[in-house]
Parts: C-alpha cells; sequence; structure tokens
C-alpha cells in the first residue's frame, strides 16, 4: 500500500513572465467579473495573453478588461493585439465597464453578434 498524501494535486509553483511580471490588474474587472458572473457565465482570470476565458453555454470567450477610454486603457497592448491577431478561437472582446459587461453578456444569451473591442 502507497503512503501517498491524500491530495494528490499539487499547487503549481506560479510562474510569471518578464513581460507581465509587474503588471496590474485594470480596476475595472472586479465590477465586470461579478456582473458576468451575475448573469450566469463563468470566468477563468488569466495573467497572460489576455485577462480572462469567459464560459456560457458551452462556448469560450476571450476577454480582456480595460479601465479606460483613452491612451493604455483604451485597447490591446501589443504583446495582446499580436495574440488576437494570431489566434484562431473566437475574437478577443474588450469590455471598459460593467454596463458593457451586462449589455456584451445579453447579446451573447441572445446569440447575437457582438462587437470585440
Amino acid at each position: 500500500m502507497s503512503s501517498k498524501p491524500a491530495n494528490i494535486f499539487r499547487k503549481a509553483k506560479k510562474r510569471t513572465t518578464m513581460a507581465r511580471r509587474n503588471a496590474k490588474r485594470d480596476a475595472s474587472e472586479p465590477e465586470i467579473v461579478k456582473a458576468l458572473e451575475a448573469l450566469g457565465m463563468s470566468v477563468f482570470l488569466l495573467h497572460e495573453p489576455t485577462d480572462a476565458l469567459v464560459g456560457f453555454r458551452g462556448i469560450t470567450h476571450v476577454v480582456e478588461f480595460k479601465s479606460g477610454r483613452t491612451g493604455y486603457g483604451k485597447g490591446l497592448n501589443e504583446n495582446q493585439q499580436a495574440f488576437a491577431n494570431e489566434w484562431r478561437g473566437s475574437a478577443v472582446v474588450t469590455l471598459h465597464s460593467r454596463d458593457e459587461a451586462i449589455a456584451w453578456a445579453q447579446q451573447v444569451s441572445r446569440g447575437q453578434p457582438c462587437p470585440t473591442g
């Protein structure tokens, strides 16, 4: 009989890269995540290349949270844009606020095409 520890799954060491080591989360993220989850979506936060995967009715959406409407907070940075250009899955969705997240989630729930940025 083996004496394996009760929990065979070990917590993975946190991996960081030079590019994202000092990255900070967008201020809008907590309220957007809360709104999406309240609307029945599952949200898995990432560190790179985007902020989150959002699942709803068997479809996974790649999502980036942004806090502003101008400058750095407006859109994808260079690394995120390069990822979006090469990604063969669903388009990267950029959400700036709780209200924008709710509007996007409602479109997704109706099966309507959604703007991505």
